[in-house]
Formats: C-alpha cells, sequence, structure tokens
C-alpha cells in the first residue's frame, strides 16, 4: 500500500499550493458571478437558478484540483452560462409562457383551512414538509389559515384568519397527529388527516372524508 499515491496521486507536495490558489480564483470567480446576477441567498433561488449554480459548480471544480485543466476553460464556462442566464432572464420579463416553463407557477396548497383541491391532485411539497412549514410560522392548526400559496421558491406563504374567525381544524404538531384514528371515540368535529377537512361524526364512527374522498383516517379537530 503506498500512501503517497493515495493521499497526493501524482502529484507532489507542492501541488497543494497551487490547489489552495486555483480555489481561491474560482472562488471569487463564483462570488462575483452571483453577484452580479444579483442573488443573496439560497432562498431566493428558483429551481432554474438552482440548475444555474449547479453548472456553475461543476465548471468551477475541475480546475481546482487537475492540473491539466486549465482556469480560463472554466471562465469560459462561466461566460457561457451567464449568457444563457441574461438571455433567458429577458425572455422570462416578455413571455409569461416562458417564466412559467423555467420558474413555474405558484399555487394554492390551503383554502379556507383545508387542502385546496388543486393541491390534492398536484402535490409538489410533501405533507411532512408543508407541517414544517407551518409549524416554522407558529401555526397549530389549519383552522387558522385562511389561504396558504407554495411559492416558486419552496417557500410557503400564508394569510390567516382573524382570532375571532378562526374555526376548528387539523392540528399540524407531531403529537396531536399522532393521535389519529379510524374509528372516533366520542363525537364531536373532526379533521380528515389527508386534507384538513372537518365535520361532525358521532362516537364509534367510521367515515370517508365527504371532500377529499380518500381518507378514512380522523384527528379531533382543535380550535
Amino acid at each position: 500500500m503506498n500512501w503517497q499515491d493515495i493521499l497526493f496521486g501524482d502529484e507532489n507536495l507542492s501541488f497543494l499550493a497551487e490547489i489552495a490558489l486555483r480555489s481561491v480564483i474560482m472562488f471569487l470567480l463564483l462570488f462575483l458571478g452571483l453577484r452580479v446576477a444579483g442573488k443573496r441567498g439560497v432562498k431566493q433561488l428558483s429551481i432554474f437558478e438552482l440548475l444555474i449554480i449547479i453548472a456553475l459548480g461543476s465548471a468551477a471544480g475541475d480546475p481546482m484540483i487537475y492540473k491539466e485543466v486549465g482556469v480560463i476553460y472554466a471562465l469560459v464556462v462561466f461566460v457561457v452560462i451567464f449568457l444563457i442566464y441574461w438571455m433567458l432572464t429577458k425572455l422570462m420579463e416578455h413571455s409569461e409562457k416562458m417564466e412559467s416553463i423555467l420558474e413555474g407557477k405558484p399555487f394554492y396548497i390551503i383554502r379556507d383551512g383545508k387542502a385546496s383541491k388543486e393541491s390534492l391532485s398536484h402535490k409538489e411539497l410533501a405533507i411532512d414538509e408543508f407541517y414544517a412549514s407551518l409549524r416554522s410560522h407558529q401555526i397549530f392548526h389549519l383552522g387558522q389559515v385562511r389561504e396558504g400559496v407554495l411559492e416558486t421558491n419552496g417557500e410557503v406563504s400564508l394569510l390567516l384568519f382573524p382570532e375571532q374567525e378562526v374555526k376548528p381544524g387539523l392540528p399540524v404538531w407531531p403529537d396531536y397527529l399522532n393521535k389519529k384514528t379510524k374509528q372516533v371515540p366520542h363525537s364531536g368535529i373532526y379533521a380528515c388527516t389527508n386534507c384538513g377537512n372537518t365535520q361532525p361524526l358521532s362516537a364509534h364512527e367510521s367515515a370517508l372524508c365527504s371532500y377529499c374522498s380518500k381518507n378514512d383516517e380522523w384527528v379531533e379537530a382543535v380550535k
């Protein structure tokens, strides 16, 4: 076993200094490119922009560690990628269809305290991830939410009911969700664990949700 080959490959120790210099150059080029693009953080990135970042990262990686790959090659890739980015951005400014293709469209997840019809057939956000987003907004149950929109960057925007208009809803905290049952223990208002629809159920009743027609598991609605 040759540790020299394992640790340094075909290059000698002096190449480490060159790697460090290459890494600094590529980091500065990436940083400059992103600043020119006007991006300040990951949460501002759409799927299209994330693709651009991945492409830039791929172009930046090889010149950092491979001696035979010059930095100028990566610079050419950067220029081409940012030129494509600029052209597509201009196209999106003048074409809603192009913007929809590249960036996607926001759509309603919640309407009037329960899952919207469109979200039942087109779920881009896993339910556990969605509940986590609600909890990060200090939401206890869906009855507090008048409207919830999944933005193109993956963030969830919420419009809440005024306190006096809050209705019973599906709790989104794990300890409450884990109490789901198919046969309710006593009469009351229960929430469908699939869509958040609430309806009255009698003691020991088993029922299919009248809204989504896909679920027979219930949690007692809270307010």
